[in-house]
């Protein structure tokens, strides 16, 4: 079962397919309801065909809200119906002491592992003045909820309905300019306005990913659309590009996320 999985594509967690195909089978054999950790948009894309195509079961995603980028999975047997089942989500609110403050979104994810929680178990964080809002998974709430500190200042975290998540709010900005050509490097460093070498150190580092895949090659060519996650250091999201300059340059707009 596990063990048989092969053949992944580069950067593939092969522990969550596993959980993904172990929880289908179980749900179609002993007709049970089974939840899978938070999937990015990478492993949501590869391991939904499969649970597609696997006899017996349905599945419903969830993330919290409409636009979720992480998201677990409730698989279970064919005969219910998505709508009647509940992905166990909270929605929790952090709020600092100062409320003038904005932290990034690494600062909470950093504080919220620390509490001992795996990564797949926290789905979306929302930063914004005085706070976050984070949508973890269900049993991982009373952990969070004893949160009392983020980057040295105080929190206070309580629970909120998912209709009072503040999404529109997340912090970000637009950069436009003009690369020599839309390799990861050259995009990777007009989006930190670090030297192109230094870009290409951070890739060979393993500290970058493109649309939550590891990317190990300076020369990894991007597209429109394209999302580079930089560990420790936000995300940049290719989000337009332009025409070729006279000097042969490529015009890019990038939004970036901290």
């Amino acid at each position: 079962m596990t063990s048989k999985l092969t053949n992944l594509p580069a950067g593939m967690d092969k522990q969550l397919v596993a959980q993904v195909m172990d929880s289908c089978k179980i749900a179609a054999e002993r007709q049970v309801i089974r939840y899978t950790d938070f999937l990015d948009p990478f492993h949501l894309g590869y391991v939904l065909p499969m649970v597609s195509s696997f006899f017996g079961v349905g599945y419903r995603e969830d993330g919290g809200y409409a636009g979720a980028e992480r998201k677990r999975l409730a698989i279970f047997p064919d005969y219910y119906r998505p709508e009647d089942v509940e992905v166990p989500l909270a929605v929790l609110e952090i709020s600092l002491s100062d409320s003038s403050r904005v932290l990034s979104h690494r600062d909470y994810l950093g504080a919220l592992t620390a509490l001992g929680l795996r990564r797949s178990l926290l789905g979306d964080i929302i930063a914004f003045a005085g706070g976050a809002q984070a949508i973890v998974a269900g049993e991982a709430a009373d952990a969070v909820l004893s949160l009392q500190e983020v980057n040295k200042f105080k929190v206070s975290v309580r629970e909120i309905p998912p209709y009072q998540l503040r999404v529109e709010e997340q912090p970000q900005r637009t950069l436009t300019g003009t690369v020599a050509s839309l390799r990861l490097d050259a995009v990777l460093s007009a989006g930190l306005g670090v030297g192109r070498s230094k870009a290409a150190a951070l890739v060979k580092e393993e500290k970058i990913r493109v649309n939550w895949r590891k990317i190990v090659q300076p020369g990894f060519q991007l597209d429109a659309g394209d999302v580079i996650s930089i560990r420790g250091r936000g995300r940049l999201e290719l989000a337009e590009i332009g025409p070729v300059t006279r000097k042969g340059r490529v015009r890019i707009t990038l939004k970036k996320f901290s």
